[in-house]
């Protein structure tokens, strides 16, 4: 009986190939998945300090925005009839001052995080009673006010300038600086 020696069979050449060409769509789509991967994480860092902002500044503005003059002297910090003062700490970072529309005397300031060495958060102080407002995720790098004085013509105005960045590795770090103006609502 005769048989047949003719069977199908892959060459080493064509094994190598196949196996080189597969180990290279391998890396392109793990590397692509790790962009994805990076990108997700950056995006949700940035999420986490825009929202994290958003409700520092809802707390803030409602706050600065109904403060009062200082008319009994109740604030010793706040000159009379003054609605704001601003000092700086030993840190250069600025701490704002006021009576707010309960009567409590408000200090707005940032402080290290007794929790994370490398943190610092904003901290609100109402008569005597201290709180954070941002979460320990997000550090505050720069606190900056800037006053102008109410006169006969306008209100008085408190400009807030604010750096802050999520605490994430180097490469998902996500920093925001925020920019805004409030206006007193204090008419007497």
């Amino acid at each position: 009986m005769t048989g047949n020696n003719n069977k199908s069979a892959f060459t080493l050449i064509e094994l190598i190939v196949s196996v080189a060409l597969f180990s290279v769509i391998m890396m392109i789509t793990s590397n692509i998945f790790m962009m994805v991967i990076n990108s997700q994480r950056s995006s949700i860092a940035s999420q986490n300090v825009q929202e994290s902002l958003k409700y520092f500044l809802e707390v803030t503005d409602k706050e600065i925005r109904m403060a009062q003059k200082n008319t009994n002297g109740a604030c010793g910090a706040i000159p009379i009839n003054r609605i704001f003062v601003k000092t700086t700490d030993v840190n250069g970072n600025d701490i704002l001052e006021f009576q707010n529309h309960y009567g409590q005397c408000v200090q707005y300031a940032i402080v290290a995080d007794p929790n994370h060495s490398a943190s610092q958060r904003f901290q609100i102080e109402r008569s005597g009673a201290v709180g954070f407002i941002s979460p320990a995720q997000v550090t505050i790098d720069h606190l900056y006010f800037t006053i102008k004085p109410s006169s006969s013509s306008n209100q008085a105005m408190v400009t807030l300038n604010l750096k802050a960045h999520a605490l994430n590795e180097a490469k998902f770090k996500s920093s925001m600086t925020i920019q805004t103006t409030i206006t007193s609502r204090y008419y007497k």
